[in-house]
């Protein structure tokens, strides 16, 4: 039985919370989160202890995997504590905000030999899954990914990365994922349309990135977080003779409250599967994808 503690206890944390009891030799022993009634509430949903010493958990040798859903400005902290004590970890994306840290932080985690995983959910979505099996044999030329929603809070945004590290980085992975390839040009049209403390926080709150792939593969991009329309979430891959859509494997309309909806089964899996291997999941990937990341946000400046 792996028995472990799940960090950061907002909508993410609980889904992550609820997916530990599922899985089967897996158990949740422990929740944490700064927020002392968050915690002390969580704990008691779901029947499990929590304490106000993080390092108290840290030393319980017994608990051996850690997930990290608290904010992406703590992933570096927590990160580098479960790294000392030799954790198991599965950490949601990016892995910082801070890109001269992430090659220490990797060089640490395979040093010590740490079992990780980033959380690149929507590779287990359902529908990526089939689009991605049915272009296996096809040539995709053109991605086009559009990502809109409607909570423009600025400092939220600021803490989990920004428009294109938070929003963004799961589509630049799908993008690479359904190119088999990576980027060589990036070019980023961004505005803070929403409002100016955006670009005060050196942020956006909409923006148009193209990319041109070593294949030649070109991927499109739409990011808004100010749609007055709920959210919306859709890929379309287009190549000689073919066109698939996201849309023809969902039954809802396009129009969501929130994107768990349509990838709620998607932590699940992801988690599921890093818990049964014995080798690290998506950490490349992850290390790459915020890569591209930097460079759209560079790209935005410039422009």
């Amino acid at each position: 039985m792996i028995k472990s503690c799940v960090i950061g206890l907002s909508k993410i944390g609980q889904i992550h919370c609820n997916n530990l009891k599922k899985i089967k030799n897996t158990s949740l022993n422990f929740v944490y989160d700064k927020n002392l009634t968050l915690r002390n509430k969580t704990a008691k949903k779901f029947k499990c202890q929590t304490s106000k010493n993080f390092e108290e958990i840290l030393k319980n040798k017994e608990i051996k995997l850690f997930i990290i859903a608290s904010p992406t400005t703590t992933h570096e902290y927590y990160l580098n504590k479960l790294i000392q004590y030799k954790k198991m970890i599965y950490c949601e994306k990016p892995i910082s905000l801070n890109a001269s840290k992430i090659n220490s932080l990797v060089k640490r985690i395979k040093s010590n030999r740490i079992k990780i995983c980033i959380g690149l959910n929507r590779r287990f979505s359902d529908a990526y899954v089939k689009m991605k099996k049915l272009t296996k044999n096809k040539k995709v030329k053109i991605i086009q990914i559009i990502s809109r929603s409607s909570n423009a809070n600025v400092q939220q945004s600021v803490r989990n990365g920004g428009l294109f590290k938070d929003k963004g980085f799961h589509f630049f992975d799908l993008a690479c994922w359904f190119a088999n390839s990576l980027p060589i040009k990036v070019i980023t049209i961004a505005n803070p349309l929403s409002t100016r403390e955006f670009l005060k926080n050196n942020d956006y709150s909409d923006a148009v990135v193209n990319m041109k792939f070593k294949n030649n593969l070109i991927a499109e991009f739409v990011f808004s977080r100010s749609s007055r329309l709920g959210h919306e979430e859709r890929i379309k891959l287009f190549g000689k003779g073919f066109k698939i859509d996201s849309e023809n494997f969902f039954k809802k309309s396009i129009i969501y409250k929130n994107f768990d909806i349509k990838h709620k089964d998607s932590y699940f899996k992801c988690l599921k599967k890093f818990v049964h291997l014995n080798k690290n999941l998506l950490l490349s990937e992850g290390i790459q994808t915020q890569k591209i990341c930097d460079e759209v946000l560079k790209s935005a400046k410039i422009n």
